[in-house]
């Protein structure tokens, strides 16, 4: 499918907020039903995991046995999946333990899904030659790659935990891709004049908030799942990067890249709902 002209309501559609600024060079961040956000921070050349509590000010580094974090999820239960080395912990409170250890593949950018039973990642066994991405289920000890995943990045899972969208690059366009959690992709979305870098589920498996580049500016576009009824909701002169929607408080959590080219941590509000 290709993403038709957009339309641009910029004006009554969006507010940004600054959360943390470029000093901290945020490389990843989430935020949990309580508040209480991690962030990777790249301090002396290396990524550290902070836990950060705005409404008291706490801020704690936390200490992982690896050399550098690289991505992290919150669990339903307030622990921490962190991806480093090619590995996967989980951290609660002060226990550590790798997940999956016997299982012969290297993992990157873990993703939980809304029920906490499945965990989405990017993989490769030894004998691959591209990196793919793979679910493994908690509650079945399951392992499972999804057909025809191959170079699939910044996937999100829908609402419901059905469905799948990532992004992948096709004739030099970068373009998003939907698929079911359990089959292979059976759609894409792209668009003739812009990269459509990554996407983000809204409060419903039926709409997309999408992170699109154009030659000197990069916007971010709400639109059905089909690419239909596609909105430029927000633009900036500087790349950016969606980490997740929040439903309850109708806000994106972004990074932002400054012209010093270290990332600010950002919210960007969504003042109404589209359909």
């Amino acid at each position: 499918m290709f993403l038709p002209i957009l339309s641009y309501g910029q004006s009554d559609t969006e507010k940004t907020e600054l959360v943390l600024n470029s000093r901290w060079d945020v490389q990843h961040a989430g935020c949990d039903d309580n508040g209480t956000y991690f962030f990777i921070s790249r301090l002396a050349e290396t990524n550290h995991l902070f836990l950060w509590q705005p409404e008291v000010s706490v801020l704690q580094q936390v200490r992982i046995c690896c050399k550098k974090a690289e991505k992290a999820v919150w669990t339903k239960t307030g622990a921490l999946i962190v991806a480093c080395d090619g590995k996967m912990f989980q951290l609660e409170e002060k226990h550590i333990k790798q997940l999956i250890p016997d299982r012969d593949v290297v993992a990157f950018d873990p993703l939980l899904n809304h029920n906490g039973n499945l965990l989405l990642f990017r993989g490769q066994r030894p004998n691959q030659q591209e990196m793919s991405l793979f679910t493994y289920d908690f509650i079945y000890d399951n392992l499972n790659q999804l057909e025809g995943t191959e170079r699939y990045e910044h996937a999100s899972w829908s609402p419901s935990d059905e469905l799948i969208v990532s992004s992948s690059v096709e004739n030099d366009k970068h373009v998003l891709k939907l698929l079911h959690w359990y089959d292979k992709p059976f759609d894409t979305i792209r668009s003739d004049t812009l990269d459509l870098m990554q996407a983000v589920w809204s409060e419903s498996d039926f709409r997309l908030f999408a992170m699109a580049s154009g030659k000197k500016q990069h916007y971010l576009i709400a639109m059905r799942k089909d690419g239909s009824n596609a909105d430029i909701i927000w633009q900036s002169d500087q790349p950016f990067k969606i980490l997740n929607f929040q439903a309850e408080q109708r806000k994106i959590l972004a990074l932002q890249e400054m012209e010093d080219k270290r990332n600010q941590l950002i919210t960007i509000t969504i003042d109404r709902y589209f359909y």
